[in-house]
């Protein structure tokens, strides 16, 4: 499924409150493809690749092209077309050699992560993401055993899902340890795409356009519903190549939905 999902996994995550998914806010003035929040600020991609950051009540250009951007702890980065890996250094993007990738997340804390074009996983520790300055500083990328197809990362654990849905976890991540505990753990359930809050909460996408929610993990916690984007009328339908910032930007109310059960 297209990165544009991580719009919609994004945007619940900033607009919903943790209590409860009701009074979706409408953020107008943008049409946007994929769309990431972070250290208070909001950046995206259109379907042109011009990148935008959110400034007040207005959409910003930025310079360069990306397919994917990406802004947390350790700054802002972005993914060229090409799959080249890019970092916001002052007012210029500097590019991050060695390394080229489909998908990057800066969620971490002050270390990013994603997966390469051969989809496989890998993380580059704080030392390095904050310590960058142009293409001749030191980098220590780390590979991460496995193949996934979106990689994910809060402040307490990485979440990611392959390429046949399933979905796994690493544990034990931090700013010095971006690789973790060294162990995945598979997790229940299935979906097409996956986002770690800034709490350690957990979002995801279905194959059918269904959204879920997981708080922290602990052996009792479950997969919440929070909306059946198949149940609207088509017009707003998240199916596969849709926008989803602009599915949210249209509803005006999103019910609570009961915990999905059979998902432990």
């Amino acid at each position: 499924m297209p990165l544009c999902i991580a719009t919609l996994l994004f945007a619940l995550h900033c607009v919903l409150p943790t209590s409860c998914v009701a009074n979706c806010v409408y953020r107008s003035g943008g049409s946007l493809v994929q769309v990431d929040a972070g250290a208070g600020l909001v950046v995206g991609v259109d379907k042109d690749n011009q990148v935008f950051t959110r400034v007040e009540s207005k959409w910003i250009p930025l310079p360069r092209k990306m397919k994917h951007v990406t802004i947390g702890p350790a700054g802002l980065w972005g993914v060229t077309v090409d799959n080249y890996i890019y970092k916001n250094v002052g007012c210029c993007w500097s590019w991050v050699p060695e390394l080229r990738s489909k998908q990057i997340d800066a969620g971490g804390d002050q270390f990013v992560a994603g997966v390469t074009t051969g989809d496989a996983p890998y993380c580059l520790p704080m030392e390095n993401t904050v310590g960058f300055k142009s293409r001749t500083s030191p980098l220590n990328w780390k590979n991460i055993p496995g193949l996934l197809k979106y990689y994910s990362c809060g402040p307490y654990s990485c979440w990611g899902v392959n390429s046949d849905d399933k979905i796994f976890l690493r544990k034990g991540v931090n700013s010095s340890n971006c690789e973790g505990d060294g162990s995945w753990q598979e997790v229940p359930g299935s979906l097409s795409m996956i986002e770690v809050g800034s709490d350690g909460s957990v979002y995801g996408v279905d194959s059918r356009g269904v959204v879920y929610r997981r708080f922290v993990f602990t052996s009792s916690s479950v997969w919440e519903i929070l909306i059946w984007l198949t149940r609207l009328p088509v017009n707003l339908k998240a199916a596969a190549g849709s926008t989803f910032l602009s599915t949210l930007a249209k509803l005006s109310m999103c019910p609570t939905i009961p915990v999905i059960s059979g998902w432990s």
